[in-house]
């Protein structure tokens, strides 16, 4: 099994899904689970010496889980069904 990151995007007012949803949606995928997670807020965007607050919801993030899967399909197939209607997106973490 390879380990991908779902990185849920973020919007500037809540949507309709609710807290039961996700925790319904979790569980539909909790074979896959490897970390549930966190919701995020707000955000800091450090370039060097540079320091700003990161302000457009274009580049917010809503939060992430870790989950497990045989490969980026299956991974997309489990995050269908997520509640949250802004997107998601995936990445393969790389084993070091």
């Amino acid at each position: 099994m390879k380990k991908f990151l779902f990185i849920y995007n973020a919007t500037p007012e809540r949507g309709s899904d609710t807290d039961e949803d996700w925790m319904a949606w979790f569980e539909s995928i909790g074979q896959h689970l490897v970390d549930v997670g966190n919701p995020f807020q707000g955000g800091t965007l450090v370039k060097g010496d540079a320091v700003t607050n990161i302000t457009s919801f274009a580049e917010l993030v809503g939060g992430y889980s870790l989950i497990n899967a045989t490969d980026i399909d299956q991974a997309a197939g489990l995050a269908k069904s997520c509640p949250n209607a802004a997107g998601i997106r995936i990445f393969e973490a790389i084993p070091m």
